[in-house]
Protein backbone atom coordinates (compact mmCIF):
# COMPACT_ATOMS: atom_id res chain seq x y z
CA UNK A 1 0.00 0.00 0.00
CA UNK A 2 1.35 3.44 -0.93
CA UNK A 3 1.88 6.21 1.56
CA UNK A 4 -0.96 8.37 0.05
CA UNK A 5 -3.56 5.64 0.19
CA UNK A 6 -2.49 4.70 3.67
CA UNK A 7 -2.72 8.27 4.92
CA UNK A 8 -6.12 8.79 3.25
CA UNK A 9 -7.53 5.64 4.81
CA UNK A 10 -6.23 6.56 8.21
CA UNK A 11 -7.47 10.15 7.91
CA UNK A 12 -10.97 8.99 6.91
CA UNK A 13 -11.07 6.63 9.79
CA UNK A 14 -9.91 9.35 12.13
CA UNK A 15 -12.66 11.81 11.02
CA UNK A 16 -15.33 9.19 11.46
CA UNK A 17 -14.15 8.42 14.90
CA UNK A 18 -13.92 12.13 15.75
CA UNK A 19 -17.57 12.69 14.74
CA UNK A 20 -18.67 9.87 16.98
CA UNK A 21 -16.59 11.17 19.82
CA UNK A 22 -18.36 14.58 19.96
CA UNK A 23 -21.65 12.85 20.66
CA UNK A 24 -20.25 10.61 23.41
CA UNK A 25 -19.52 10.96 27.07
CA UNK A 26 -16.27 12.15 28.59
CA UNK A 27 -15.13 8.55 29.04
CA UNK A 28 -15.87 7.89 25.40
CA UNK A 29 -13.93 11.02 24.48
CA UNK A 30 -10.90 9.78 26.37
CA UNK A 31 -11.11 6.40 24.64
CA UNK A 32 -11.36 8.06 21.24
CA UNK A 33 -8.33 10.19 21.97
CA UNK A 34 -6.37 7.06 22.78
CA UNK A 35 -7.42 5.55 19.45
CA UNK A 36 -6.30 8.70 17.65
CA UNK A 37 -2.90 8.66 19.34
CA UNK A 38 -2.43 5.02 18.37
CA UNK A 39 -3.30 5.73 14.76
CA UNK A 40 -0.89 8.67 14.65
CA UNK A 41 1.88 6.38 15.85
CA UNK A 42 1.08 3.87 13.09
CA UNK A 43 1.12 6.65 10.47
CA UNK A 44 4.53 7.78 11.67
CA UNK A 45 5.84 4.21 11.47
CA UNK A 46 4.53 3.81 7.91
CA UNK A 47 6.20 7.04 6.89
CA UNK A 48 9.53 5.85 8.26
CA UNK A 49 9.26 2.49 6.46
CA UNK A 50 8.39 4.10 3.13
CA UNK A 51 11.24 6.61 3.48
CA UNK A 52 13.71 3.79 4.20
CA UNK A 53 12.56 1.94 1.07
CA UNK A 54 13.01 5.08 -0.98
CA UNK A 55 16.59 5.55 0.29
CA UNK A 56 17.42 1.89 -0.51
CA UNK A 57 16.16 2.28 -4.08
CA UNK A 58 18.22 5.43 -4.49
CA UNK A 59 21.37 3.69 -3.36
CA UNK A 60 20.68 0.77 -5.70
CA UNK A 61 20.25 3.17 -8.60
CA UNK A 62 23.52 4.92 -7.79
CA UNK A 63 25.41 1.64 -7.48
CA UNK A 64 23.97 0.43 -10.76
CA UNK A 65 25.11 3.62 -12.47
CA UNK A 66 28.61 3.24 -11.04
CA UNK A 67 28.85 -0.35 -12.30
CA UNK A 68 27.75 0.76 -15.76
CA UNK A 69 30.41 3.47 -15.79
CA UNK A 70 33.15 0.95 -14.83
CA UNK A 71 32.02 -1.49 -17.53
CA UNK A 72 31.99 1.27 -20.11
CA UNK A 73 35.52 2.31 -19.12
CA UNK A 74 36.71 -1.30 -19.38
CA UNK A 75 35.18 -1.59 -22.85
CA UNK A 76 36.98 1.58 -23.88
CA UNK A 77 40.32 0.28 -22.65
CA UNK A 78 39.80 -3.06 -24.38
CA UNK A 79 38.96 -1.32 -27.66
CA UNK A 80 42.18 0.70 -27.39
CA UNK A 81 44.22 -2.52 -26.90
CA UNK A 82 42.77 -4.22 -29.91
CA UNK A 83 41.71 -7.81 -30.34
CA UNK A 84 45.23 -9.35 -30.63
CA UNK A 85 47.08 -10.81 -27.66
CA UNK A 86 49.80 -8.55 -26.26
CA UNK A 87 51.69 -11.16 -24.24
CA UNK A 88 52.30 -14.89 -24.28
CA UNK A 89 54.53 -17.62 -25.67
CA UNK A 90 55.71 -17.79 -29.28
CA UNK A 91 58.86 -19.92 -29.26
CA UNK A 92 59.75 -17.73 -26.25
CA UNK A 93 58.06 -15.23 -23.95
CA UNK A 94 57.01 -11.95 -25.56
CA UNK A 95 55.24 -8.62 -25.09
CA UNK A 96 53.84 -6.85 -28.14
CA UNK A 97 51.63 -3.98 -29.24
CA UNK A 98 48.32 -4.86 -30.89
CA UNK A 99 49.41 -3.52 -34.27
CA UNK A 100 52.58 -5.64 -34.16
CA UNK A 101 54.95 -2.71 -34.59
CA UNK A 102 56.57 -3.07 -31.17
CA UNK A 103 57.70 -6.37 -29.67
CA UNK A 104 59.95 -7.56 -26.86
CA UNK A 105 61.16 -11.18 -26.69
CA UNK A 106 62.72 -12.39 -23.45
CA UNK A 107 64.85 -15.53 -23.53
CA UNK A 108 67.77 -17.13 -21.77
CA UNK A 109 70.07 -20.11 -21.55
CA UNK A 110 71.83 -21.80 -18.63
CA UNK A 111 74.06 -24.82 -18.15
CA UNK A 112 75.26 -26.44 -14.95
CA UNK A 113 78.26 -28.64 -15.66
CA UNK A 114 80.54 -30.97 -13.70
CA UNK A 115 84.07 -31.39 -15.09
CA UNK A 116 86.92 -33.74 -14.20
CA UNK A 117 90.36 -33.29 -15.75
CA UNK A 118 93.39 -35.52 -15.31
CA UNK A 119 96.96 -34.79 -16.40
CA UNK A 120 100.32 -36.29 -15.47
CA UNK A 121 102.28 -34.09 -13.09
CA UNK A 122 105.78 -34.85 -11.84
CA UNK A 123 105.58 -33.92 -8.15
CA UNK A 124 109.36 -33.47 -8.02
CA UNK A 125 109.24 -30.91 -10.81
CA UNK A 126 105.93 -29.18 -10.05
CA UNK A 127 104.76 -30.04 -6.51
CA UNK A 128 102.09 -27.28 -6.38
CA UNK A 129 100.04 -28.48 -9.38
CA UNK A 130 97.31 -31.10 -8.96
CA UNK A 131 96.97 -34.05 -11.30
CA UNK A 132 93.18 -34.09 -10.94
CA UNK A 133 90.87 -31.08 -11.13
CA UNK A 134 87.10 -31.28 -10.74
CA UNK A 135 84.02 -29.32 -9.77
CA UNK A 136 80.82 -27.61 -10.90
CA UNK A 137 80.57 -24.57 -13.16
CA UNK A 138 77.75 -22.53 -14.68
CA UNK A 139 78.40 -22.21 -18.39
CA UNK A 140 76.72 -20.33 -21.21
CA UNK A 141 74.40 -18.49 -18.83
CA UNK A 142 72.79 -15.67 -20.79
CA UNK A 143 69.75 -13.40 -20.67
CA UNK A 144 68.54 -11.83 -23.91
CA UNK A 145 66.12 -9.03 -24.75
CA UNK A 146 65.32 -8.84 -28.44
CA UNK A 147 62.52 -7.77 -30.77
CA UNK A 148 61.63 -4.86 -33.01
CA UNK A 149 60.54 -1.22 -32.77
CA UNK A 150 58.57 1.11 -35.07
CA UNK A 151 57.92 -1.85 -37.40
CA UNK A 152 59.29 -5.42 -37.78
CA UNK A 153 62.11 -4.22 -40.03
CA UNK A 154 63.86 -2.42 -37.15
CA UNK A 155 65.26 -5.15 -34.92
CA UNK A 156 67.34 -4.99 -31.77
CA UNK A 157 69.21 -7.42 -29.53
CA UNK A 158 70.64 -6.80 -26.06
CA UNK A 159 72.18 -9.86 -24.43
CA UNK A 160 74.00 -10.30 -21.13
CA UNK A 161 76.36 -13.13 -20.25
CA UNK A 162 77.72 -14.14 -16.88
CA UNK A 163 81.48 -14.54 -16.83
CA UNK A 164 82.56 -18.13 -16.28
CA UNK A 165 86.18 -18.19 -17.49
CA UNK A 166 85.17 -19.50 -20.91
CA UNK A 167 86.71 -18.72 -24.28
CA UNK A 168 85.34 -15.15 -24.16
CA UNK A 169 86.46 -12.54 -21.64
CA UNK A 170 89.29 -14.61 -20.14
CA UNK A 171 90.82 -12.84 -17.19
CA UNK A 172 88.71 -9.72 -17.61
CA UNK A 173 86.20 -10.08 -14.76
CA UNK A 174 85.41 -11.91 -11.58
CA UNK A 175 83.59 -15.20 -12.22
CA UNK A 176 79.85 -14.64 -12.00
CA UNK A 177 80.02 -11.01 -13.11
CA UNK A 178 77.48 -9.97 -15.76
CA UNK A 179 78.87 -8.41 -18.92
CA UNK A 180 77.48 -7.14 -22.19
CA UNK A 181 77.29 -9.98 -24.68
CA UNK A 182 75.53 -8.58 -27.74
CA UNK A 183 74.10 -5.13 -28.38
CA UNK A 184 73.09 -4.26 -31.91
CA UNK A 185 70.40 -2.72 -34.09
CA UNK A 186 69.52 -4.32 -37.43
CA UNK A 187 67.59 -2.75 -40.31
CA UNK A 188 65.96 -5.19 -42.72
CA UNK A 189 65.42 -3.48 -46.08
CA UNK A 190 62.91 -6.09 -47.20
CA UNK A 191 64.74 -7.13 -50.37
CA UNK A 192 67.17 -9.55 -48.72
CA UNK A 193 69.65 -6.89 -47.62
CA UNK A 194 70.20 -5.84 -44.03
CA UNK A 195 72.50 -3.51 -42.10
CA UNK A 196 73.64 -4.26 -38.53
CA UNK A 197 75.60 -2.03 -36.15
CA UNK A 198 76.83 -2.60 -32.61
CA UNK A 199 78.50 -5.50 -30.82
CA UNK A 200 77.94 -9.00 -32.22
CA UNK A 201 79.61 -12.32 -33.09
CA UNK A 202 81.93 -11.85 -36.03
CA UNK A 203 80.68 -13.65 -39.14
CA UNK A 204 83.44 -16.20 -39.72
CA UNK A 205 83.09 -19.82 -38.55
CA UNK A 206 79.82 -21.76 -38.40
CA UNK A 207 80.56 -23.33 -35.02
CA UNK A 208 81.15 -19.96 -33.32
CA UNK A 209 77.99 -18.43 -34.82
CA UNK A 210 75.88 -21.29 -33.44
CA UNK A 211 73.78 -20.39 -30.40
CA UNK A 212 74.85 -21.81 -27.03
CA UNK A 213 71.60 -23.77 -26.76
CA UNK A 214 72.04 -25.49 -30.14
CA UNK A 215 75.38 -27.21 -29.50
CA UNK A 216 75.76 -30.96 -29.98
CA UNK A 217 78.40 -31.20 -27.26
CA UNK A 218 78.63 -29.48 -23.88
CA UNK A 219 80.75 -26.81 -25.54
CA UNK A 220 82.25 -25.75 -28.83
CA UNK A 221 85.37 -27.51 -29.97
CA UNK A 222 88.82 -26.55 -28.75
CA UNK A 223 89.63 -25.63 -32.34
CA UNK A 224 86.87 -23.03 -32.31
CA UNK A 225 88.35 -21.23 -29.30
CA UNK A 226 91.87 -21.34 -30.77
CA UNK A 227 91.20 -20.59 -34.44
CA UNK A 228 87.77 -18.92 -34.42
CA UNK A 229 86.70 -15.33 -33.86
CA UNK A 230 84.65 -13.98 -30.97
CA UNK A 231 82.57 -10.83 -30.82
CA UNK A 232 83.49 -7.53 -32.37
CA UNK A 233 82.21 -3.96 -32.52
CA UNK A 234 81.43 -2.50 -35.89
CA UNK A 235 79.06 -2.43 -38.85
CA UNK A 236 77.93 -5.48 -40.84
CA UNK A 237 76.04 -5.62 -44.12
CA UNK A 238 74.51 -8.82 -45.43
CA UNK A 239 72.21 -10.42 -47.95
CA UNK A 240 69.97 -13.47 -47.46
CA UNK A 241 68.35 -15.38 -50.30
CA UNK A 242 66.61 -18.73 -50.51
CA UNK A 243 69.77 -20.61 -51.48
CA UNK A 244 72.66 -18.51 -50.14
CA UNK A 245 73.58 -15.77 -47.68
CA UNK A 246 76.60 -13.54 -47.25
CA UNK A 247 77.80 -11.07 -44.61
CA UNK A 248 80.77 -8.75 -44.23
CA UNK A 249 81.83 -6.38 -41.46
CA UNK A 250 84.21 -3.50 -40.79
CA UNK A 251 85.16 -3.39 -37.11
CA UNK A 252 87.59 -2.28 -34.41
CA UNK A 253 89.30 -5.67 -34.43
CA UNK A 254 88.70 -9.41 -34.41
CA UNK A 255 90.07 -12.24 -32.29
CA UNK A 256 88.95 -15.24 -30.21
CA UNK A 257 88.58 -13.09 -27.08
CA UNK A 258 87.02 -10.04 -28.75
CA UNK A 259 85.81 -7.54 -27.77
CA UNK A 260 87.92 -7.57 -24.60
CA UNK A 261 91.06 -8.39 -26.50
CA UNK A 262 90.28 -5.65 -29.01
CA UNK A 263 88.65 -2.97 -26.90
CA UNK A 264 88.05 -0.60 -29.77
CA UNK A 265 87.68 3.15 -29.44
CA UNK A 266 87.85 4.63 -25.92
CA UNK A 267 85.61 7.74 -25.86
CA UNK A 268 86.94 8.77 -22.44
CA UNK A 269 90.53 9.16 -23.57
CA UNK A 270 90.12 9.47 -27.32
CA UNK A 271 92.29 6.39 -27.82
CA UNK A 272 91.87 4.80 -31.24
CA UNK A 273 91.39 1.04 -31.69
CA UNK A 274 94.56 -1.07 -31.49
CA UNK A 275 94.06 -2.17 -35.09
CA UNK A 276 94.57 0.14 -38.04
CA UNK A 277 92.01 -1.82 -40.03
CA UNK A 278 89.96 -4.97 -39.43
CA UNK A 279 87.37 -6.75 -41.56
CA UNK A 280 85.74 -10.17 -41.65
CA UNK A 281 83.10 -11.99 -43.69
CA UNK A 282 81.32 -15.25 -44.37
CA UNK A 283 79.35 -16.79 -47.25
CA UNK A 284 77.10 -19.89 -47.21
CA UNK A 285 75.34 -21.95 -49.87
CA UNK A 286 72.36 -24.11 -48.92
CA UNK A 287 72.11 -26.95 -51.44
CA UNK A 288 69.22 -28.68 -49.63
CA UNK A 289 66.99 -28.16 -46.62
CA UNK A 290 65.87 -24.93 -44.96
CA UNK A 291 67.76 -22.23 -43.06
CA UNK A 292 66.02 -22.99 -39.76
CA UNK A 293 67.42 -26.52 -39.47
CA UNK A 294 70.96 -25.10 -39.58
CA UNK A 295 70.38 -22.92 -36.51
CA UNK A 296 71.48 -25.89 -34.35
CA UNK A 297 73.94 -28.77 -34.68
CA UNK A 298 71.61 -31.76 -34.41
CA UNK A 299 69.61 -33.45 -37.14
CA UNK A 300 66.57 -34.80 -35.31
CA UNK A 301 64.61 -37.74 -36.64
CA UNK A 302 61.94 -36.74 -39.12
CA UNK A 303 63.73 -33.64 -40.38
CA UNK A 304 64.41 -33.23 -44.08
CA UNK A 305 67.80 -33.76 -45.72
CA UNK A 306 70.02 -30.68 -45.53
CA UNK A 307 73.37 -29.72 -47.04
CA UNK A 308 75.19 -26.48 -46.22
CA UNK A 309 78.67 -25.29 -47.22
CA UNK A 310 80.34 -22.14 -45.90
CA UNK A 311 83.59 -20.18 -46.08
CA UNK A 312 84.87 -17.33 -43.93
CA UNK A 313 87.82 -14.97 -43.83
CA UNK A 314 89.31 -12.06 -41.92
CA UNK A 315 92.11 -9.53 -42.27
CA UNK A 316 93.50 -6.99 -39.86
CA UNK A 317 96.62 -4.90 -39.69
CA UNK A 318 98.43 -2.81 -37.12
CA UNK A 319 99.14 -3.17 -33.42
CA UNK A 320 96.28 -5.54 -32.89
CA UNK A 321 97.29 -8.37 -30.61
CA UNK A 322 94.22 -10.17 -31.92
CA UNK A 323 93.18 -13.55 -33.26
CA UNK A 324 95.12 -15.42 -30.59
CA UNK A 325 98.13 -13.12 -30.45
CA UNK A 326 99.32 -11.45 -27.22
CA UNK A 327 97.50 -8.22 -26.47
CA UNK A 328 99.50 -5.04 -26.93
CA UNK A 329 102.78 -6.77 -27.78
CA UNK A 330 102.69 -6.59 -31.57
CA UNK A 331 104.21 -3.44 -33.04
CA UNK A 332 103.03 -3.92 -36.60
CA UNK A 333 102.05 -6.56 -39.10
CA UNK A 334 99.25 -8.25 -41.00
CA UNK A 335 97.06 -11.15 -39.94
CA UNK A 336 94.96 -13.34 -42.22
CA UNK A 337 92.60 -16.15 -41.46
CA UNK A 338 90.40 -18.49 -43.51
CA UNK A 339 87.95 -21.25 -42.70
CA UNK A 340 85.72 -23.62 -44.66
CA UNK A 341 83.04 -26.01 -43.41
CA UNK A 342 80.34 -28.36 -44.57
CA UNK A 343 77.23 -29.59 -42.73
CA UNK A 344 75.13 -32.58 -43.79
CA UNK A 345 71.85 -33.47 -42.06
CA UNK A 346 70.28 -36.85 -42.80
CA UNK A 347 67.20 -36.64 -40.55
CA UNK A 348 68.45 -38.70 -37.61
CA UNK A 349 72.20 -38.24 -37.96
CA UNK A 350 74.56 -35.50 -39.11
CA UNK A 351 78.14 -34.60 -40.01
CA UNK A 352 79.94 -31.27 -39.49
CA UNK A 353 83.52 -30.74 -40.67
CA UNK A 354 85.62 -27.56 -40.61
CA UNK A 355 89.15 -26.50 -41.58
CA UNK A 356 91.12 -23.45 -40.36
CA UNK A 357 94.26 -21.66 -41.50
CA UNK A 358 95.90 -18.50 -40.14
CA UNK A 359 99.09 -16.61 -40.83
CA UNK A 360 100.85 -13.62 -39.31
CA UNK A 361 103.95 -11.51 -39.97
CA UNK A 362 103.81 -9.51 -36.75
CA UNK A 363 106.84 -8.25 -34.88
CA UNK A 364 106.58 -8.70 -31.10
CA UNK A 365 108.13 -6.31 -28.65
CA UNK A 366 111.19 -7.86 -26.98
CA UNK A 367 110.96 -11.05 -29.04
CA UNK A 368 113.51 -12.57 -31.38
CA UNK A 369 113.17 -10.99 -34.85
CA UNK A 370 110.73 -12.99 -36.88
CA UNK A 371 109.26 -14.73 -33.83
CA UNK A 372 105.86 -13.30 -34.70
CA UNK A 373 105.87 -14.81 -38.18
CA UNK A 374 103.99 -18.06 -38.19
CA UNK A 375 101.33 -20.20 -39.80
CA UNK A 376 98.87 -22.41 -37.98
CA UNK A 377 96.12 -24.71 -39.10
CA UNK A 378 93.48 -27.04 -37.76
CA UNK A 379 90.78 -29.54 -38.62
CA UNK A 380 87.61 -30.53 -36.78
CA UNK A 381 84.95 -33.15 -37.58
CA UNK A 382 81.98 -34.25 -35.53
CA UNK A 383 79.09 -36.67 -36.01
CA UNK A 384 75.83 -37.38 -34.19
CA UNK A 385 73.50 -40.38 -34.48
CA UNK A 386 70.08 -40.78 -32.83
CA UNK A 387 69.46 -44.26 -31.44
CA UNK A 388 65.93 -43.17 -30.46
CA UNK A 389 63.98 -39.96 -30.93
CA UNK A 390 65.49 -38.59 -27.70
CA UNK A 391 68.87 -40.31 -27.29
CA UNK A 392 71.92 -39.43 -29.40
CA UNK A 393 75.51 -40.68 -29.59
CA UNK A 394 78.15 -38.14 -30.65
CA UNK A 395 81.82 -38.16 -31.59
CA UNK A 396 84.42 -35.55 -32.52
CA UNK A 397 88.07 -35.38 -33.55
CA UNK A 398 90.29 -32.28 -33.65
CA UNK A 399 93.75 -31.70 -35.04
CA UNK A 400 95.84 -28.54 -34.92
CA UNK A 401 99.39 -27.38 -35.55
CA UNK A 402 101.37 -24.26 -34.67
CA UNK A 403 104.33 -23.53 -36.93
CA UNK A 404 107.08 -21.18 -35.72
CA UNK A 405 105.30 -19.39 -32.87
CA UNK A 406 108.32 -18.31 -30.89
CA UNK A 407 109.51 -21.21 -28.72
CA UNK A 408 106.43 -23.32 -29.45
CA UNK A 409 107.50 -24.77 -32.78
CA UNK A 410 105.68 -27.95 -33.66
CA UNK A 411 103.04 -27.62 -30.93
CA UNK A 412 100.32 -30.08 -31.94
CA UNK A 413 96.72 -30.67 -30.93
CA UNK A 414 95.10 -34.09 -31.30
CA UNK A 415 91.89 -34.66 -29.34
CA UNK A 416 89.22 -37.37 -29.63
CA UNK A 417 85.82 -37.03 -27.93
CA UNK A 418 82.85 -39.37 -27.52
CA UNK A 419 79.58 -38.60 -25.78
CA UNK A 420 75.84 -39.05 -25.43
CA UNK A 421 72.89 -36.66 -25.25
CA UNK A 422 69.46 -37.23 -23.74
CA UNK A 423 66.89 -34.73 -25.02
CA UNK A 424 63.91 -34.08 -22.74
CA UNK A 425 62.46 -31.39 -25.04
CA UNK A 426 65.00 -31.19 -27.87
CA UNK A 427 67.28 -28.19 -27.26
CA UNK A 428 64.90 -26.70 -24.68
CA UNK A 429 66.10 -29.16 -22.05
CA UNK A 430 68.84 -31.77 -22.44
CA UNK A 431 71.44 -33.72 -20.49
CA UNK A 432 74.85 -34.04 -22.17
CA UNK A 433 77.93 -36.09 -21.28
CA UNK A 434 81.29 -36.47 -23.05
CA UNK A 435 84.78 -37.87 -22.51
CA UNK A 436 87.88 -36.50 -24.29
CA UNK A 437 91.48 -37.66 -24.60
CA UNK A 438 94.46 -35.61 -25.83
CA UNK A 439 97.10 -37.65 -27.65
CA UNK A 440 99.67 -34.81 -27.43
CA UNK A 441 100.64 -32.42 -24.67
CA UNK A 442 98.31 -29.44 -24.23
CA UNK A 443 100.43 -26.32 -24.57
CA UNK A 444 99.17 -23.40 -26.66
CA UNK A 445 95.99 -25.38 -27.32
CA UNK A 446 94.99 -25.51 -23.65
CA UNK A 447 91.55 -23.88 -23.16
CA UNK A 448 90.63 -23.81 -19.48
CA UNK A 449 86.95 -23.13 -20.17
CA UNK A 450 86.78 -26.47 -21.99
CA UNK A 451 88.60 -28.29 -19.19
CA UNK A 452 92.04 -28.43 -20.86
CA UNK A 453 95.09 -27.23 -18.92
CA UNK A 454 98.76 -26.87 -19.78
CA UNK A 455 100.51 -30.19 -19.21
CA UNK A 456 103.45 -30.44 -16.87
CA UNK A 457 106.97 -31.55 -17.75
CA UNK A 458 108.96 -34.52 -16.53
CA UNK A 459 112.39 -34.52 -14.93
CA UNK A 460 114.00 -34.43 -18.39
CA UNK A 461 112.12 -31.29 -19.30
CA UNK A 462 109.84 -33.06 -21.79
CA UNK A 463 106.14 -32.20 -21.82
CA UNK A 464 103.72 -34.79 -20.48
CA UNK A 465 100.81 -35.99 -22.59
CA UNK A 466 97.69 -38.14 -22.33
CA UNK A 467 95.32 -35.67 -20.63
CA UNK A 468 91.68 -36.73 -19.98
CA UNK A 469 88.59 -34.53 -19.61
CA UNK A 470 85.16 -35.80 -18.52
CA UNK A 471 82.14 -33.47 -18.55
CA UNK A 472 78.46 -33.89 -17.79
CA UNK A 473 75.74 -31.28 -17.42
CA UNK A 474 72.17 -30.13 -17.95
CA UNK A 475 71.33 -27.33 -20.37
CA UNK A 476 68.03 -25.42 -20.44
CA UNK A 477 66.83 -22.81 -22.89
CA UNK A 478 63.77 -20.63 -22.25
Amino acid sequence: MSLTKTVSLVAGTTLALSGAVFGSTTEANNDAQSQINLLRAEIAELKNQDSANWLTEQRASEIKGLVQDVLADADTRASLQGAASTAGWDNGFFLASADGNFRLNVSGNAQIRWTWSHRDIDSNVDPDTEENSWGFATRHTTLTFAGHIVDPSWRYNVSFGFFDDSGDYDGESTIGTAYLNDMYVLKDFGNGFYLKAGQFVAAYSRERMMSDSGLQFLDRSNSNYVFGLGRTQGVEIGYIADMFRIAGAYSDGVGPNSPTQNRGFNPNTGTSPPTDFAANGRAEIKFAGNWKQFEYDQSFRGEEFGLLAGVGGYYQTGNQGGAGFPTGTATDGDDYGFTADVTVNFGGWNILAAAYWQTSDEEWVGATPGAGDFDRSGLMAQVGFFLTDDFELVGRYEYGDFDNQGLSDGNTQSIATIGANWYFAKNRAKWQTDLSYAFHSMGDFAVAGNGWYVDGVDSNGDAEDGQYVFRTGININF
